[in-house]
């Protein structure tokens, strides 16, 4: 059996942190699990908090609000037992399979267990569509190997992996894009466990048009830290690309040749500005802390 600290972080939730908090302790009632739920108020305006504190949950409230992810981290800072298990408030998630979840995690030792969403609801709204299909090609890219879901708010993960990478992760929505990217890059054991996603209840405190430009951000200052080759070179993709493309409109439309050439001399002085830019933050983040942690693992020895 394992013990667990679920983290609900909750801004403006009051529709649904109740039902929340039920379905989670029915959920670990009978599994023999030792369990805790933390909801973190982050600073929500409505009786979110109040109706948090009618259940089972301890309710941490930030006088302000601070961010999704800085939420998360105040629940896992709080946490008394070595798994964290992440979830929302809103409904989207099936708390009922957390449970299952850290069973797998514990029998395969895992480092975190990603619930990847499927069906209807996840899939809809073509701006979030292609918005996600970016992010999983770049994210991709980056670690070098297949992520089924970059940004699940499902997970099970060991609070150690959290607290070392906690300097490196994103205080807003982000957090579980840069968590996973980091998990992947320091060499910890990461998987993912189909779920269905539903509907959410209520309104959606997402601002998708900043949220993503955020989201773009962390991803490549997460990139920067951890594999900053990979940066380099799509850097250097897109340089040679458009030159190519640069010397070719000029050889093509006469009498442009010096306006589209400095241009493209402007676009690569540009990049070599900004990769020294990436350096330079590498540099001044020593982050080289962050590695698997030594979970007791031994080596065979003649005596067994």
């Amino acid at each position: 059996m394992a013990a667990i600290t679920i983290v609900i972080p909750v801004f403006n939730e009051a529709g649904s942190i109740e039902d929340t908090v039920s379905k989670l302790n029915v959920a670990f009632k009978d599994t023999g699990h030792d369990f805790e739920i933390i909801v973190v108020d982050d600073g929500s305006t409505d009786d979110t908090g109040e109706r948090a504190r009618r259940t089972s949950a301890r309710v941490i409230v930030h006088p302000t609000n601070k961010g999704y992810g800085n939420a998360l981290l105040t629940g896992v800072r709080n946490a008394t037992h070595p798994w964290i298990g992440i979830t929302d408030a809103d409904g989207t998630y099936p708390v009922d399979e957390m449970a299952p979840m850290l069973d797998e995690a514990v029998a395969r030792d895992l480092d975190m267990l990603v619930g990847a969403r499927q069906g209807a609801h996840f899939a809809a709204g073509v701006v979030k569509r292609w918005a996600r299909v970016l992010f999983k090609c770049f994210t991709e890219f980056v670690v070098g190997q297949p992520i089924p879901d970059v940004n699940s708010g499902l997970r099970i993960i060991r609070r150690d992996l959290i607290a070392q990478c906690a300097p490196a992760l994103s205080g807003g929505f982000s957090f579980t894009t840069s968590i996973t990217i980091i998990a992947f890059q320091t060499g910890h054991h990461v998987a993912y466990r189909p779920i269905e996603y539903f509907a959410r209840n209520g309104k959606s405190h997402v601002r998708y048009r900043r949220d993503t430009l955020r989201a773009l951000q962390i991803i490549v200052m997460t990139i920067v830290l951890f594999n900053p080759i990979k940066l380099f070179l799509a850097q250097v993709m897109a340089v040679a690309g458009f030159t190519v493309g640069t010397l070719i409109a000029a050889l093509l439309v006469p009498g442009r040749f010096p306006a589209l050439l400095l241009f493209s001399l402007g676009f690569y002085c540009a990049n070599i500005v900004m990769a020294l830019g990436f350096l330079a933050v590498r540099f001044q983040c020593n982050l080289s802390e962050i590695r698997i942690p030594e979970r007791g693992y031994k080596a065979s020895t003649p005596d067994g």
